[in-house]
């Protein structure tokens, strides 16, 4: 047990998934801190609207994006453009403006999962029979979900109906950080920092779930070139690389808002043929589901993430 007077030092090493067992809040009293504490009560309290002033909430972060945070905008742009340029223009204009919603109300979203939870939401699980088919396996499961602009939400969606861990990047922010892994083991049984590669494959091996997301734009290094939507995309072949060390099963997990309504819908896929011995096929694997998944429901995906940042050589920056 740690003695009250020792002051651990917060470290940004992403191997380290220890962050809720070193720190507790006493810890951040300090005056620096203090900004940081006002944003998590400012998170609070977008956590507690009404409905109806959130989604008024969300449109108004849509014009400080627009005005203050260009560069997030002017992605969403290039993404929906590079992504959907058979499109009609006018049709194009409509889906920015409808994806600027939805991942300026995944921020709230956001909010709303790391404070409630899913309290005061309608969630809908369709596919349940495919989870009971995996767990007949008996082998640990990688839940394979992607960037969907509910993204925190979704997690407390998944971790409310199935036992499952998360990966996470750590924040800089040592209290920001620690509230937010907080946050998230509140409905989830664990948390892994996204270079703890030994804890994510010991814990498939002793037979739990592990919930995975690869879809963005780790950059060249151990990437390969798949085409999304058309456009090659630096993408990591890891999930299959990940279940075969871990000796486990793949299976995929999508979400969606209906509408702009408190009513969201969970979909429990069929279990995906990877690993096969081929990393490189199972990318392709993955990357055409998420590519039908997001044709749905085209608004909701992350698309302030800059997914073509990696370029292949000789070819224009999309952004």
């Amino acid at each position: 047990m740690r003695s009250a007077k020792t002051k651990p030092k917060f470290s940004k090493n992403q191997k380290d998934s220890r962050v809720t067992e070193i720190y507790r809040y006493s810890d951040f009293l300090a005056p620096k801190f203090w900004s940081t504490w006002l944003a998590i009560a400012g998170l609070h309290i977008i956590a507690w609207l009404p409905w109806r002033l959130k989604i008024g909430f969300a449109h108004l972060l849509c014009a400080v994006i627009k005005r203050f945070a260009k560069s997030r905008y002017n992605t969403v742009v290039a993404n929906i453009r590079a992504c959907f340029s058979d499109l009609p223009a006018d049709e194009q204009a409509r889906l920015i403006e409808d994806a600027l919603f939805a991942n300026a109300f995944g921020l709230i979203e956001t909010a709303h999962a790391w404070v409630r939870g899913i309290n005061g939401l309608e969630i809908e699980i369709k596919g349940w029979e495919n989870y009971q088919a995996a767990k007949q396996d008996g082998r640990g499961i990688l839940v394979f979900t992607c960037h969907f602009s509910m993204l925190d939400l979704g997690a407390a969606m998944l971790g409310s109906e199935i036992p499952v861990g998360t990966i996470y990047r750590k924040h800089d922010n040592p209290l920001f950080n620690y509230f937010m892994t907080r946050s998230r083991e509140q409905f989830v049984e664990y948390t892994v920092a996204r270079k703890d590669i030994k804890a994510m494959i010991r814990h498939l091996r002793a037979g739990d779930n592990l919930a995975y997301l690869p879809d963005q734009d780790f950059g060249p290094k151990r990437s390969v070139f798949v085409p999304f939507f058309g456009v090659p995309a630096a993408t990591i072949p890891m999930t299959s690389q990940l279940a075969e060390a871990g000796n486990a099963i793949v299976l995929p997990i999508s979400a969606y808002r209906v509408g702009k309504s408190p009513k969201y819908v969970m979909t429990i896929h069929p279990l995906m043929n990877i690993p096969t011995d081929d990393h490189i096929a199972d990318t392709h694997t993955w990357v055409n589901w998420l590519e039908d998944c997001v044709r749905e429901h085209p608004e909701q995906y992350l698309w302030f993430h800059k997914r073509f940042k990696t370029r292949p050589e000789g070819e224009p920056s999309v952004y």
